[in-house]
């Protein structure tokens, strides 16, 4: 009785965005199983009604009087819930027209890929000019892919990894870099582990003053402890965690790629993973793990896996070439560096189980498109990998759904499947509740309303690459 409540007042909000609409852009799913993410508990047999990019209404099949002209999709056998997050992503950017015309056609690629295995939201982990124009296609409809959080350019040290990030030696050079990304809209700032602890502390102090979150990783000399005291929001690859104990000189001498850094997991006692467990939770810095990045590294296995996915052949020839071949990254990570990955792995996925444990926040992220990390691919496999650290299905599903709304503070319109919230939903054709494979089995996503079947995104793709390959 108290949930038929609910969908009767649920039905009585929607009453006048319905008759409103008259039919025109309206969208009803009916008889769909409603898996809505705010409690571990799915519910059979509802219509749930879209229109203006918004759910208006969810109740049973069968009471819901449609307009008119509404478009209606059969949700029989099939299972709907809220979209899917990479929270650590990179889509390819641009600064100069030069740039803008090499990625731009990658960059549309990789959202289209995005939304074609359920991903509806995407946090970008190193921003450019470039991601507000693609943020303005999608949104405008122009582009078929994920709603876009775009973070800052990456602010490096001296002995900086990448040529595109911004190099700052100097702490008196933080705090214009951060009011032009305040002022120019992005969402936070990103940090990497050759940011000095002069730079780091200026960085925190700007931030704070913007009210900019930062997210990244922990500085070298800065180390996990200072990093989760300092109001970081959320630290990317466990990275900090994992090289605890080692000392900073051994860091500096390889940039932190060697077997004695890995192997740190190994030699953590079980009192200081707790510590630092304690440390997060109090701290309330959140946590992207980007599991599957790891095991594609050690594990040749997983990269077959994805190499002989049915829907790999439709992905830009330039991308699929990118996952066949991963000279790059194990040119970066010796061997041996790598042996020590898969040894420290199974710890790597305690600390995630501890993590969940203690209440500690979790979230999805892929570190896509680094070689051979197919964008929205690597997010259902860090989905599996939680899984596989011993998260129930519903917490694994919690890190891709709920836990993003939540760190970003729009948990009131994302996250879960209720009525006014956002119309950012996937439907799969089997529970991914009972089986996490089911996310694979997609019937068709909505983005802000807009439905998109599976037929229709593979058909996008299939044209993209016949467009990439001429």
């Amino acid at each position: 009785m108290k949930l038929k409540g609910v969908f009767a007042a649920a039905l009585l909000l929607a009453g006048s965005a319905l008759t409103a609409a008259a039919g025109a852009g309206v969208t009803a799913v009916t008889g769909v199983t409603v898996i809505p993410m705010d409690s571990e508990r799915s519910i059979p047999n509802q219509t749930v009604v879209i229109a203006d990019g918004r759910i208006v209404a969810i109740a049973e099949a069968g009471t819901v009087t449609l307009p008119v002209g509404a478009d209606r999709i059969d949700g029989a056998g099939r299972y709907l819930m809220p979209g899917l997050a990479d929270m650590h992503a990179h889509i390819y950017g641009f600064n100069n027209e030069e740039e803008e015309v090499a990625y731009t056609p990658v960059a549309e690629a990789q959202l289209l890929n995005y939304a074609a295995t359920g991903v509806t939201l995407v946090r970008d982990a190193g921003g450019s000019p470039g991601h507000f124009s693609y943020r303005s296609r999608v949104s405008a409809g122009d582009w078929i892919g994920p709603d876009l959080f775009v973070a800052s350019p990456i602010f490096e040290g001296e002995r900086n990894v990448w040529d595109f990030t911004v190099k700052v030696t100097d702490p008196s050079a933080v705090e214009p870099l951060v009011a032009d990304y305040a002022e120019t809209g992005y969402w936070g700032l990103k940090i990497y582990h050759t940011t000095s602890s002069e730079v780091f502390d200026a960085i925190m102090a700007s931030a704070q003053a913007h009210e900019l979150p930062v997210m990244g990783h922990v500085p070298f000399d800065v180390g996990i402890d200072a990093t989760l005291e300092s109001g970081i929001s959320s630290i990317e690859h466990l990275r900090g965690y994992d090289f605890d104990g080692v000392p900073v000189a051994s860091l500096w001498a390889d940039g932190g790629r060697s077997r004695e850094r890995f192997s740190s997991w190994n030699r953590m006692t079980l009192e200081r993973r707790d510590e630092l467990v304690s440390k997060t939770v109090a701290a309330g810095v959140w946590n992207v793990p980007t599991l599957a990045v790891n095991r594609m590294l050690f594990d040749p296995a997983t990269r077959t896996r994805v190499i002989e996915h049915p829907r790999f052949t439709r992905l830009l020839p330039a991308m699929q070439q990118g996952m066949q071949d991963l000279a790059g990254l194990d040119a970066i990570f010796s061997a041996e560096s790598r042996d020590a990955l898969g040894e420290a792995y199974p710890v790597m996925l305690e600390f995630i189980k501890a993590l969940s444990d203690a209440g500690a926040g979790l979230m999805t992220g892929t570190d896509s498109a680094v070689p051979g990390y197919v964008p929205g691919f690597t997010v259902i496999d860090e989905i599996q990998s939680f899984a596989e650290a011993g998260l129930t299905p519903f917490q694994a599903l919690q890190a891709s759904t709920i836990a993003p709304a939540r760190y970003l503070g729009i948990a009131d319109d994302r996250g879960t499947v209720a009525v006014g919230k956002r119309a950012d939903l996937v439907v799969l054709n089997s529970n991914p509740l009972e089986d996490l494979s089911a996310l694979w089995d997609l019937s068709g996503v909505f983005l802000n309303g807009r439905w998109h079947s599976l037929a229709d995104l593979e058909a996008a793709m299939d044209e993209q690459s016949a467009v990439a390959a001429e």
